[in-house]
């Protein structure tokens, strides 16, 4: 890999940042909307995406030194994702999450193109996990909210096999 230009050195870390921030905020939305659909028909998709999103952080964390970046929501960004979420689960749809996953997933590949190659690993995991969320939103659109649950299961459970031995 050639040297990054200062340029695409500035795209990467405002991704990488991004990202950081995203996943944190996933984490703390998917966790409030796993524990108030409990009983619905949403149930199984919102719990798997949460235990995807305790193993992205698991990942994250694992990642925060070498990468000199990390991401902890402060009261009022937590309070605010909780009460969203408690309202939003009930009225979110399948399309609006594709619809925020799409235009996501080329900065996220713009972000790995650029990254460290010692890092190639944890980056194609990154848009692998969104690719995951983009497939499973459309099957929940598509099929049912079970369907959508049963992608994220298995790609966790995939996943969780690969980055047990590594973390």
């Amino acid at each position: 890999m050639t040297p990054r230009t200062q340029a695409q050195n500035v795209i990467y870390l405002k991704h990488l940042k991004y990202e950081y921030r995203n996943r944190g905020r996933a984490f703390i939305g998917m966790e409030t909307m796993a524990k108030y659909s409990a009983g619905s028909d949403r149930e199984a998709f919102f719990q798997a995406y949460y235990e995807l999103e305790v193993i992205n952080q698991r990942i994250l964390e694992h990642m925060s030194k070498p990468l000199g970046v990390d991401y902890q929501a402060n009261w009022f960004m937590r309070s605010g994702l909780n009460i969203f979420s408690y309202v939003s689960w009930r009225f979110v749809s399948p399309q609006q999450l594709v619809d925020i996953i799409i235009p996501y997933i080329p900065k996220l590949q713009e972000m790995e193109s650029l990254a460290n190659p010692a890092h190639k690993l944890f980056f194609a995991y990154i848009v692998a996990q969104e690719k995951a969320q983009l497939d499973a939103s459309r099957a929940a659109k598509q099929e049912s909210w079970d369907s959508g649950a049963k992608i994220l299961r298995e790609f966790t459970e995939k996943q969780a096999k690969v980055f047990k031995t590594s973390l």
